[in-house]
């Protein structure tokens, strides 16, 4: 039972939450408390920070690929960020003058440096490849009629098309990562990330899966035989020099879960996932010896959850690049549903360094082609009974001492994975610059 004290204290923090984040509240509050809140929230459209450029005259003679990203931060750079920056050094190590541009926060550059040579591996920095702001209404960034653009997000796509008009060619690159609209319900946020498929873009796609579900379902400009058959495609790496199973044998430790649970992304399904751990706790399936249950990938915005059976799922703090790979490799099982055509980089990463993953199928992802990539990825269908059968099977082999089904058939370093599709880019950027009209 509560003490009166305690009692007090929790309606403190509720009333300072309240007074500071209403929105966690649910709408019925926010209605009251921040009608212009609740209104935004009504009305349901995201948009990006916008972006603030001036057309320079000055700049036509040296035309460079603007690669649009949000933020870049060391709080921020999960697998997508993490492509984006190494697309955009490959780029540039193809002689391409790139600039990756930030429209919610300034970069520090030398951070940029430090994390993009040490995602990268490489020992030099490309000296053709710059950050910059443009989310200063009174300081707008210079760019030159001839440059190019690429979106990583489909509001980045939404930034650039009103900016088309202005520019010498209205074609762009885009690199497309996951079925983003389906990251909203349908909506607003929807439509919108629906529309940038049919603008005029050339398509980078990260995996052969992702590639394979615009096609099959048609989306946009993807029902475009001619459109298609121009995608550029490549197959993500997982680096052997940070992802790779532990060296020696396990520390002496309690048998070690990680669910990949971020409560703010629907498609990694935290609820299901949630449910079908504490179903397979119930049915006894991690009784045989101690367990540790964490999250991982919310940036500690989970609270304690009781799993029944005695167990608890902690939220693990926030890690670093390589501190993420030690927290894999020290780790017996991943859990991480992704309800998307695309595998999730945590369920490929896990897969190097050593565990059992529980992911889920999903239209062109089948258990089939999961399993292609690596015997040690299940993917049962997205249900509380298929997540919950996939959970004690993995259990079990743990329990039996199973060992790692080697590599998955991934390029095992970027240089590899990315060259084919980076020289084709640097190709069409300069048919695209030298003569627009014919690009």
């Amino acid at each position: 039972m509560l003490s009166i004290r305690n009692f007090t204290l929790k309606i403190a923090a509720h009333l300072r939450l309240l007074r500071d984040d209403p929105e966690k509240f649910g709408s019925n509050v926010l209605q009251f408390t921040n009608p212009q809140r609740f209104l935004d929230r009504l009305l349901d459209v995201q948009t990006a920070t916008p972006m603030h450029v001036l057309v320079d005259p000055t700049l036509t003679d040296r035309p460079t690929l603007n690669i649009l990203q949000p933020i870049l931060s060391s709080v921020s750079m999960t697998g997508g960020p993490n492509t984006i920056i190494t697309v955009a050094f490959h780029v540039a190590r193809e002689g391409i003058p790139v600039r990756i541009v930030t429209t919610r926060d300034a970069t520090d550059p030398a951070w940029f440096r430090r994390h993009l040579l040490a995602v990268t591996g490489a020992t030099e920095y490309p000296p053709s490849l710059s950050v910059a702001f443009a989310g200063s209404a009174g300081d707008p960034l210079p760019i030159g009629s001839r440059d190019v653009f690429l979106a990583t997000h489909w509001t980045t796509a939404q930034q650039i098309k009103p900016l088309l008009p202005k520019m010498d060619l209205r074609q762009f690159f885009y690199l497309i990562q996951d079925f983003e609209p389906g990251f909203h319900a349908w909506s607003s946020n929807y439509a919108l990330a629906l529309e940038t498929y049919d603008l005029d873009f050339v398509p980078v796609i990260n995996e052969r899966l992702l590639f394979d579900f615009l096609t099959d379902q048609s989306i946009g400009r993807f029902a475009e035989k001619n459109f298609a058959a121009r995608a550029l495609v490549f197959e993500p790496a997982i680096d052997a020099r940070v992802f790779h199973p532990p060296e020696g044998p396990k520390a002496n430790r309690p048998r070690r879960l990680l669910f990949y649970a971020r409560p703010t992304n629907a498609r990694n399904l935290l609820g299901l996932g949630l449910a079908a751990l504490r179903q397979a706790i119930a049915d006894g399936a991690f009784a045989d010896s101690t367990w540790e249950f964490l999250a991982i990938g919310g940036r500690g915005s989970l609270p304690d959850l009781d799993l029944g059976g005695g167990y608890t799922l902690r939220p693990a703090p926030w890690r670093d690049y390589n501190g993420y790979a030690q927290q894999l490799r020290d780790a017996d099982i991943l859990l991480c549903p992704m309800l998307s055509p695309h595998t999730s980089y945590p369920v490929l990463e896990m897969a190097a360094s050593g565990g059992l993953v529980v992911t889920n199928s999903f239209a062109s992802k089948t258990a089939t082609r999961l399993a292609a990539i690596s015997a040690d990825i299940l993917a049962p269908k997205p249900t509380i009974e298929g997540f919950t059968a996939a959970l004690t099977d993995a259990a079990t082999r743990v329990r039996a001492g199973r060992t790692a089904g080697g590599r998955p058939a991934l390029p095992t370093d970027w240089d590899s994975a990315l060259a084919p599709v980076t020289a084709a880019m640097a190709q069409v950027f300069r048919a695209m610059t030298e003569s627009p009209d014919r690009a």
